[in-house]
């Protein structure tokens, strides 16, 4: 029987860690609402200074403009899609207008030499006060611009700022930009066919000179070739001075009348969630830390414990079997 108890006195507290290392609903309850002050009071402050600082930020302003592009470079048979008709050419101008065009002007505007020229004219280092580096101006200046564009092809420009007027001036200036490096690019394509075709004029030019030597039908083709040379010559002559507008401006960016809204409350909110989720860490990692110190020192207590029934029962045994002899 003696043994039987002590399995019993062994047993029994294995059982009873096992029940208490078990938590239910209640038990998480029963940290959040012992810590309930604490949670309230960090909840309640994170939301208040959020709030303050949102509301007390200053306002921002978003101007936007939008851009297609022109109408006559649209509706012109050019290239490949000049060679085909009907159907598949009107189909390969949707797609080259509508993607390829609207893609292109989205890479220019966001090239660093229309990005520098914007710092430049607005003089932006100073106005982002970003202690005279240029790299952090560039990177503050992509971070309050958005261009993007839509499937119909229309590219938008919208610049946020603290100031309205400037907010808008800069989303005209990336369309002036644009508008600059698309003629640059096209007067150097209209340059190089120009001098591509005055070189092979001289060219031909040559051969007719010796038409003596040649035969009459080569010399009938040379004729037709020179003609043909001189009209794409006039031709390129005119595209590389004229300075018709490459794109066509859809929305000019307006001063906006009403500031980005802030915010506040969803700010608020959020950072009191974000708090209370904090605290309720804090909250049972400092429970689950008590309760693992004092079921250490429940084991150690049980220990001493069976050590002094130990030490009883031998020194009765001892004693038995001095009075036995």
């Amino acid at each position: 029987m003696v043994v039987n108890r002590s399995q019993e006195d062994d047993v029994s507290p294995a059982l009873a860690r096992t029940a208490e290392d078990e938590l239910d609903l209640f038990d998480y309850i029963r940290v959040l609402a012992k810590y309930r002050r604490m949670t309230m009071f960090v909840c309640l402050l994170a939301m208040a200074a959020t709030g303050t600082i949102s509301y007390l930020w200053p306002p921002s302003y978003v101007a936007k403009a939008s851009i297609v592009q022109p109408m006559e470079s649209a509706g012109g048979k050019t290239g490949l899609s000049g060679l085909l008709g009907g159907a598949e050419g009107a189909l390969l101008r949707s797609v080259m207008d509508s993607t390829n065009v609207a893609d292109l002007y989205v890479g220019i505007l966001e090239s660093r030499t229309v990005v520098d020229a914007i710092i430049s004219r607005f003089d932006l280092v100073h106005v982002y006060d970003v202690s005279e580096s240029r790299f952090k101006t560039e990177r503050k200046l992509r971070q309050y611009t958005n261009i993007d564009a839509s499937e119909e092809g229309i590219v938008s420009i919208t610049v946020e700022d603290s100031d309205p007027n400037r907010a808008a001036a800069m989303s005209n200036a990336y369309v002036e930009e644009l508008d600059k490096q698309n003629k640059k690019l096209s007067v150097g394509q209209a340059t190089s066919k120009r001098v591509f075709l005055e070189t092979r004029l001289k060219e031909v030019e040559q051969k007719l000179s010796r038409i003596e030597s040649i035969p009459a039908r080569e010399a009938q083709v040379q004729e037709m070739l020179y003609e043909l040379l001189m009209r794409e010559l006039e031709l390129a002559r005119i595209e590389e001075a004229k300075s018709m507008p490459t794109i066509q401006v859809l929305d000019t960016a307006q001063p906006p009348e009403r500031h980005k809204p802030k915010g506040t409350i969803t700010k608020a909110v959020l950072a009191g969630i974000v708090s209370f989720l904090c605290v309720a860490f804090f909250a049972f990692s400092r429970e689950y830390c008590i309760s693992c110190r004092r079921r250490e020192q429940d084991r150690l207590a049980c220990g001493r414990g069976h050590s002094g029934s130990g030490e009883s029962a031998a020194s009765g045994r001892a004693a038995t079997a001095t009075n036995a002899g």
